[in-house]
């Protein structure tokens, strides 16, 4: 069914692809970079579109995970020049959490309720894959039942490098050790003259791509990334979202998209005159045209607290967002760029949810939504 009502003075291209994301067709990418050029009383309809259609999609609950983060080693070979957290192996700071250090922190997750835990790190030189398996027995003795969300693409490869077995038989080795899910980071933005500039040491789009699927194939679902608002120009944004969805078509293995916004501060590119400056309404577009191209492939858009703050956070669940993200207990990454929000409570996230006119609910890993107490 069409949009009722769309002003006569609206472009009519744009009417065309609002009224085309109602109707659940497919939009193109070149339809998604017109949407995300959108202002004023466009953008105000996109804005209401996506959350018409989220509505449609999954309803008024907005779901959260109670979790926490370790980000084991801050250690780094990659030097990613978006990223603040990374340190080599001599700085002062420089440090790596040892088996006893993770069981702990485990334990006090479990203890405060924690359903997951988001365990990354960065590229230690220091370490083999057989570290990288030892930490997921260490989670999985403390705990049978937390779910273990670890070890990007990036980490994956590097351990494939660091041994002498293929990439599946990596994966079979973290799942056999207590891998349940892997967090689709270290996506960034989806093409290569990007990644030129922010991560030339990164794994390529195609070594990305690659791992995702055999991780979707070997029974290991992931999260979706995007981190936007540095570089990246319109038409990008909009082909990462397509090559998503194309990923989504052929495995289903994506539980939700996390769109992350760049924290610069600290960063070898904070200064740099090409990176691009977001206002509020940004965030809320990116969130829209998300969900509109995203629709009937990812059901959960989740939005970054962390990234964008408690408040507008909150403003993107009427904007296509349908999910909180988790209450992490422990967050380093962003901090490191300067973000003023580490931990937040079960009780503040449900408050936030319910002062959006939406309804808490917390859930697993996996979207099963959890009993309430």
């Amino acid at each position: 069914m069409k949009m009722k009502n769309l002003s006569n003075s609206l472009n009519s291209e744009f009417r065309k692809i609002i009224n085309k994301a109602t109707e659940k067709k497919e939009l193109t990418i070149q339809e998604g970079e017109r949407l995300l050029k959108s202002t004023g009383e466009e953008l105000n309809i996109l804005i209401k579109t996506a959350d018409r259609i989220r509505k449609k999609q999954v309803g008024d609950i907005v779901t959260y995970v109670v979790n926490r983060n370790i980000n084991f080693t801050n250690i780094c070979e990659n030097s990613c020049k978006f990223c603040a957290f990374h340190r080599k192996k001599n700085s002062s700071d420089a440090y790596i959490l040892n088996e006893n250090e993770v069981a702990e922190r485990t334990r006090e997750a479990v203890e405060n309720g924690a359903t997951e835990i988001c365990f990354q790190g960065g590229l230690n030189p220091a370490l083999d894959f057989k570290d990288y398996l030892n930490y997921l027995e260490v989670i999985r003795s403390v705990s049978n039942d937390v779910h273990i969300h670890a070890y990007s693409p990036a980490e994956i490869d590097y351990m494939r490098k660091k041994s002498d077995l293929n990439l599946e038989e990596v994966i079979l080795k973290l799942k056999d050790a207590g891998l349940n899910s892997i967090p689709g980071t270290a996506a960034e933005i989806l093409a290569k003259r990007v990644r030129k500039i922010i991560c030339p040491k990164k794994i390529s789009v195609n070594v990305w791509e690659k791992i995702i699927k055999t991780c979707h194939r070997s029974g290991i679902p992931s999260s979706a990334t995007i981190m936007y608002g540095h570089v990246e120009t319109d038409r990008e944004i909009a082909s990462h979202l397509a090559k998503l969805r194309e990923i989504q078509k052929i495995t289903n293995g994506f539980t939700e998209l996390v769109p992350l916004a760049f924290a610069r501060q600290n960063t070898e590119l904070q200064n740099s005159e090409s990176l691009r400056n977001l206002e509020a309404m940004d965030h809320l577009k990116i969130h829209a045209v998300a969900r509109l191209m995203l629709a009937d492939y990812i059901d959960n858009i989740q939005t970054s607290w962390v990234k964008l703050g408690p408040e507008l956070a909150k403003r993107t669940l009427n904007a296509g967002a349908n999910d909180f993200s988790g209450t992490l207990m422990e967050e380093n990454i962003t901090r490191a760029a300067g973000g003023d929000f580490q931990r937040l409570k079960p009780k503040i996230i449900r408050d936030l949810i319910n002062q959006a006119d939406r309804i808490p609910r917390e859930r697993t890993t996996t979207y099963e939504l959890v009993a309430n107490h």
